[in-house]
């Protein structure tokens, strides 16, 4: 029998290319994902004023308004009978004594003031309604 004597000369490695593939694809994923992180779940059509406001969105709790005149409490949906309860436990959960209101330019007046009133009820004073920034063009 005459056996060949085989060639080792290739030098053995990782192949880079599928870890390559995966880190964009990761990539991708992240830079699409942390695109609706900005914006919340709820739509509102905020008015528009001619000076930006500075939010300290961390430090404060937030109610939406919107147009179908629903109440959401830091992203949940609560009834006006409750409104009053939630505020009072979500300021002492947080601490926070800032609320921002965050209403649909349909929204009556009445609905903004009733969670305006509410707020002062239970100790919120510190209130801020949000806006969108004018466009100048106009």
């Amino acid at each position: 029998m005459e056996f060949k004597k085989r060639n080792n000369n290739k030098k053995l490695g990782l192949d880079m290319t599928p870890l390559i593939d995966v880190i964009f694809l990761l990539l991708i994923f992240f830079m699409v994902s942390t695109t609706f992180i900005t914006s919340p779940g709820i739509h509102v059509n905020l008015p528009e004023a001619s000076v930006k406001s500075k939010t300290d969105k961390p430090e404060s709790l937030e109610v939406i308004i919107t147009d179908k005149n629903r109440i959401f409490l830091n992203g949940k949906a609560v009834s006006r009978n409750k409104l009053k309860t939630s505020l009072a436990a979500a300021g002492k959960k947080t601490g926070f004594k800032k609320l921002i209101i965050r209403a649909d330019g349909k929204v009556q007046h009445e609905n903004v003031v009733f969670v305006m009133d509410t707020a002062k009820q239970v100790g919120l004073h510190k209130l801020s309604i949000a806006t969108k920034l004018k466009d100048r063009k106009k």
